[in-house]
């Protein structure tokens, strides 16, 4: 697989260490800061480019048109925002970008990124889990175990409560979001129009039948 990284910070290294480990994948990584760019090219096996990820003549170099996935990942919700629409403009299929607010993500919405990965509510989800019975679970070790973390709008059950929804055993709603703030997901909650629920499923059927219940 043919993977373009834009931004080279801790979660994109680490992101193109395990990616480099894994093997199979062909790696392109831009970043515009030089000293990380030499570094980040004596450590793994991959293309590293030095320069802004929004120039087109850099992101030709990168041979962004071929990939098979994009991910901006840099610390600019802004920056990541035009990275993908860069990238959908150019026919990338897969498209993963990392916004720390959600002031963006209806933008990156409406071009159809393929997944909107927001760490902080990732994060405030998993303390939550923990402090409410799924102590033991490590959200990293689960999904590579074959469970999905999805991130998905309240969308047509926006009005209804939790329980309402009548969800399978396996799909579990581990957080909502509302605005800046999270939320522990009790079958009373009612959903609102804007609300992201953050929600483990065990397989791709399961998580196809949520997005068919909140698609309006």
């Amino acid at each position: 697989m043919r993977i373009v990284i834009v931004g080279a910070g801790d979660t994109g290294r680490e992101l193109a260490g395990m990616l480099a480990r894994r093997g199979g994948n062909e790696l392109i990584i831009i970043d515009s800061d030089e000293k990380v760019c030499e570094e980040l090219a004596a450590a793994i096996d991959g293309l590293v480019l030095h320069g802004d990820g929004t120039d087109p003549a850099l992101l030709k170099k990168a041979g962004l048109a071929e990939a098979d996935a994009l991910v901006a990942i840099t610390s600019s919700d802004p920056l990541n925002t035009v990275i993908a629409m860069l990238g959908h403009r150019l026919g990338v299929a897969n498209i993963i970008v990392k916004l720390n607010k959600v002031g963006l993500r209806p933008a990156c919405q409406e071009i159809g990124v393929t997944r909107i990965i927001a760490p902080k509510i990732s994060a405030a989800a998993e303390i939550i889990a923990a402090l409410h019975g799924i102590s033991r679970l490590d959200f990293s070790l689960a999904v590579q175990g074959g469970l999905r973390l999805m991130e998905i709008d309240a969308g047509a059950a926006a009005g209804q409560t939790l329980s309402q929804l009548a969800l399978d055993e396996d799909l579990l709603v581990v957080a909502i979001q509302r605005g800046q703030t999270v939320h522990i997901p009790r079958g009373s909650v009612r959903l609102e129009e804007n609300d992201i629920l953050l929600v483990l499923a065990e397989s791709r059927e399961a998580e196809e039948r949520l997005k068919k219940i909140v698609t309006p």
